[in-house]
């Protein structure tokens, strides 16, 4: 099967490398790079059509350069440009975790029930510390209950159910997933999870960890508008709130080491 892998980027010259060559390098060939790009003003486009030239397929990436309306709109309009079956988002900071990932990931697609595929990321933060994450498969009304980079879905899943609200700004993969839950039937039960190695890189300093409260309020924000909000949700809500705010506080005072300890002790 061909997987689509949609990159959004803006000024990501020092990191579309790393991105680009762990697409490159998968086992699996038969898929193509899709780059979003916000009209960058470096060589984040230039690096890119260089490292595909230099592979000698150069015609598995395509690439709009164009203005966008926001990281939900690059989505949007990544997924229908796509030409595969599969489709994955892979921002322009990240990478995928091994050259196995498309295998695993198409393998995993043979069985006709499943709408997704995810797995674990390992989340590369120097601040905070470095964990393997994975998901947390929660009720979608308390958070993002998988890992979006680590996400492959069938491209007629966002045909038949819709893409990315424009109205979000930093939780739309969390919009997403409520949404889903709410309109498709046995939603949960009809994704795979990979075990074993991570499926992603995600590497810290990304708009949804810079803006991590924002992205907070606009969870709740969405669980409010698909009906979902209860005294269980309220409770998450308040204290995922609660948990960010007492990080950036430690950071401030400089007890990072504080964190890193409650994270190991979470993830391992």
């Amino acid at each position: 099967m061909k997987i689509s892998v949609v990159t959004a980027v803006f000024n990501s010259e020092k990191t579309i490398e790393r991105n680009i060559l762990s697409v490159l390098n998968q086992s699996h060939q038969d898929f193509e790079q899709i780059l979003i790009d916000n009209l960058s003003s470096d060589k984040t486009v230039q690096f890119a059509r260089e490292l595909y030239d230099s592979h000698g397929i150069s015609e598995k990436l395509k690439i709009i350069s164009e203005k966008d309306k926001g990281i939900s709109d690059a989505f949007n309009k990544g997924i229908n440009a796509s030409s595969g079956e599969i489709v994955a988002i892979l921002n322009g900071d990240d990478a995928y975790y091994d050259d196995s990932v498309f295998e695993k990931v198409s393998e995993a697609f043979e069985n006709k029930e499943v709408l997704f595929v995810h797995g674990d990321m390992l989340f590369d933060d120097p601040v905070y510390g470095s964990n393997v994450r994975r998901p947390l498969m929660c009720p979608a009304a308390a958070a993002m209950p998988y890992n979006h980079p680590s996400m492959f879905f069938l491209k007629k899943v966002y045909e038949q159910y819709g893409l990315f609200d424009l109205s979000y700004k930093y939780a739309m993969d969390h919009e997403l997933i409520i949404r889903y839950n709410k309109i498709i039937p046995g939603f949960s039960s009809k994704g795979r999870y990979i075990e074993g190695t991570p499926l992603v890189i995600m590497y810290s300093g990304g708009t949804s960890w810079k803006y991590e409260i924002n992205a907070i309020k606009e969870s709740k924000d969405a669980v409010i508008k698909n009906g979902m909000w209860n005294s269980y949700a309220k409770k998450e809500y308040l204290f995922r709130i609660w948990r960010t705010r007492i990080k950036i506080v430690l950071n401030a005072l400089g007890m990072n080491f504080i964190v890193r300890l409650w994270r190991k002790n979470k993830w391992g």
